[in-house]
């Protein structure tokens, strides 16, 4: 036996996981402005000033991003955005372990970031979202 499940409910649904994103995110920054020293630990990436700082600053941008996906999550330009940041963060955790920047442990964030996107280009490609 399959439910069917209408195309308000699916957009209801995908307006619900891209908001799930939005709120991850938006934590996660707060926790890179509040403790950055750790989050450059858990990553393996235990290195000197200036990174605390830098952490810091990435981690408002996240919170931003994630605060607006939060809020807009119907709007297909805030998916579309949403999109290209987490595409952007998994290319740059990616390349951080490539260069060794990072230790291996560091792909779990990305990983999330990595789901996020295919869900987020999902949503786009079903066209859920106000059309602005």
């Amino acid at each position: 036996m399959t439910a069917h499940v209408s195309a308000a409910e699916t957009t209801i649904a995908q307006t619900a996981v891209a908001r799930a994103i939005g709120a991850t995110t938006l934590m996660s920054g707060l926790g890179l402005v509040v403790a950055p020293r750790t989050a450059l630990r858990l990553m393996g990436a235990d290195t000197p000033d200036p990174a605390p700082l830098l952490y810091r600053v990435v981690g408002m941008f996240m919170t931003v991003s994630g605060g607006l996906l939060l809020d807009g999550a119907e709007q297909r330009v805030v998916l579309r955005w949403s999109l290209a940041q987490k595409s952007g963060a998994v290319a740059g955790v990616g390349l951080g372990v490539l260069r060794r920047d990072y230790r291996k442990r560091a792909l779990l964030v990305a990983s999330f970031d990595a789901v996020s996107a295919v869900a987020l280009a999902r949503m786009l490609s079903k066209g859920s979202g106000s059309p602005s």
